[in-house]
């Protein structure tokens, strides 16, 4: 019987053969080449480097050692292609009589669809533009006005009106880092409905969703949805942050900062700044020392925020180790490092009253300053431009103040709380790999946040309301922190007979403060004044400038100038708020 051999065949046999020929001219071209150098007319040892006065030559010397790193290297590349050859003899013995693998296609992520049951009960795979989302939501008409029921459910779902959504769509589609999607692949084939995949983003930055699940959704692969969001939040952090998240530089810029500030008394006030941790579930291994502080058992990222007390993110670091401080991070903001050190907001002014004699008898004067400052806690730097809420008080005037900025300051923790309530994903932890996507999707919650208080009309300046600062008005509208105090020097809140008594302790006061050491320029201070008379306020001491503040909070109570400020009720709101 004769033996028919298939031409697939004959070509493995062929290559074999040919893999063996390679594998032996390797090995005897490698032992030519060591015969070769051994057998040339330099030295083969140390001793015949020497002349006949028994010195060492220096030339002989160096044809030595050349001729023995040359040897070396033969004989390693001899050693190496017999190493070889064994291998391909195992590998060859090792695959003898077993079936060769088939050559396979890749599989394409876009035929990874859902399947559906059609209305003859046949199963069918479901295509991206057959899906509700797009249906509802990228071919939708708009027919329907904005107030439905339908655009709140898309509110509620996608953290965004469906109106700013189409207009980031339409940034979206003409932005260079999502090309890929607006154009057919190699291979004919259309993309996949950028719409869907912007969706997705949403869905998984609002309710911290799986790309996974984002698959059930949109009949698109979760690898599709992993590329696009990496690209969104990239976008976010390098488009859409410096379009909204806008940092004052300038006295004009900050003036609409001040407002609510002002209203409370607290003049040349315009941030609240506090840190907050995001957990970071895929951490690298090298960096999970660093990222683990005391407030949670899990690797968490820092960020430390700047805010008006509209709720409007002036200024947001990238992401620090959680084991950092406070006092670190503040050295990484460039708003609060700018400000404290003069390259900022120093041309924004504002006055501070003070008593030209004694206190509640004399005139009332204007000392003008120039710089600006915000509140913050305890675990920040003393500077003048960063005031925080006082631990201990010996005046009624210095308590006073201390749980009204206590009061104020609120605001950026409730910033915290709104951001991460609209945005699951910072609240149960960011599930991407790495510190630098971790960082791009704070940014771009940051970015997202700002726009959503434009759109919602809660970015304009607060109405401030109060009333008359009498004893029982006090109890009933100061703020909780204010009410809660119960002890018996607080009995009589606002009475004259107090604050007088009060004011008697304030040289006592301001001595006890001076005997305190504290670091961060909170003693010496270095007055300085510009041509107007202005004083600086980085000049000032943060103690120093914590009097003057003290004083000058203790006059507007006394004159019924103190209110809280409060939000101006929207009558025709155009979207439920997330």
């Amino acid at each position: 019987m004769a033996l028919h051999v298939s031409s697939s065949s004959n070509g493995k046999m062929d290559a074999s053969a040919a893999n063996e020929e390679t594998l032996d001219e390797r090995s005897l071209y490698a032992m030519m080449e060591h015969d070769r150098i051994e057998a040339d007319s330099r030295p083969n040892s140390i001793a015949e480097c020497y002349d006949q006065n028994g010195d060492l030559d220096p030339n002989l010397h160096a044809q030595f050692l050349d001729k023995e790193v040359e040897l070396d290297d033969a004989e390693r590349n001899h050693f190496q292609a017999l190493l070889d050859r064994l291998e391909w003899e195992e590998e060859g013995r090792w695959n003898v009589g077993r079936a060769a693998k088939k050559a396979r296609s890749r599989r394409r992520f876009k035929n990874l669809r859902p399947y559906f049951f059609d209305q003859n009960g046949n199963l069918k795979h479901l295509k991206p533009m057959e899906t509700v989302w797009c249906i509802v939501h990228c071919m939708n008409d708009r027919e329907q006005p904005q107030q439905s029921k339908l655009f709140a459910k898309f509110r509620k779902r996608f953290r965004m009106p469906h109106e700013q959504f189409l207009e980031l769509l339409e940034r979206v589609k003409v932005h260079g880092l999502f090309a890929r999607w607006t154009r057919r692949d190699a291979s004919g084939s259309p993309p996949s409905p950028i719409g869907l995949l912007l969706l997705g983003s949403l869905r998984c930055l609002g309710r911290g969703l799986t790309f996974d699940d984002l698959e059930e959704f949109t009949a698109t692969d979760e690898e599709t949805h992993r590329q696009f969001f990496h690209k969104f939040i990239e976008c976010g952090e390098t488009a859409l942050l410096p379009f909204y998240v806008r940092m004052p530089k300038t006295a004009d810029q900050f003036q609409t900062h001040r407002h609510e500030f002002n209203v409370g008394g607290l003049w040349g006030c315009g941030f609240s700044a506090d840190a907050t941790n995001v957990v970071m579930w895929r951490c690298q291994h090298n960096l999970k020392q660093a990222h683990s502080g005391f407030k949670s058992s899990h690797p968490t990222r820092s960020y430390n925020v700047c805010v008006n007390h509209r709720g409007r993110m002036l200024s947001s670091t990238t992401g620090h180790p959680s084991r950092w401080n406070d006092k670190t991070l503040a050295w990484f903001d460039d708003f609060m490092c700018g400000t404290h050190k003069g390259k900022l907001l120093d041309d924004s002014t504002f006055d501070l009253l003070y008593w030209a004699g004694e206190p509640g008898k004399s005139d009332v004067l204007r000392e003008k300053c120039r710089g600006a400052w915000g509140l913050a806690d305890n675990g920040y730097h003393r500077w003048s431009c960063t005031q925080a809420p006082g631990k201990v008080h010996s005046l009624v005037i210095d308590q006073r103040l201390s749980e009204w900025i206590e009061s104020f300051r609120k605001d950026v923790e409730c910033v915290f709380g709104t951001l991460k309530g609209r945005f699951r994903a910072l609240k149960t932890g960011i599930r991407l790999e790495g510190p630098v996507a971790a960082d791009r999707m704070w940014l771009t919650c940051c970015a997202l946040h700002n726009w959503l208080l434009e759109v919602d009309g809660m970015d304009v300046e607060w109405q401030g309301d109060c009333g008359k600062n009498d004893t029982e008005e006090c109890r009933r509208l100061a703020p909780f922190a204010i009410r809660r105090l119960n002890n018996n020097q607080l009995q009589n809140f606002g009475s004259r007979e107090h604050e007088n008594e009060a004011c008697e302790n304030v040289v006592l006061a301001r001595r006890r403060d001076e005997d305190m050491v504290e670091a961060d320029d909170a003693i010496v201070s270095n007055i300085r004044r510009d041509e107007a008379g202005r004083i600086h306020l980085n000049s000032l001491s943060y103690f120093d400038f914590r009097h003057r503040l003290v004083e000058h909070f203790d006059i507007l109570h006394r004159h019924n100038k103190v209110k809280w400020p409060r939000r101006e009720k929207q009558r025709n709101p155009t979207n439920n708020q997330t």
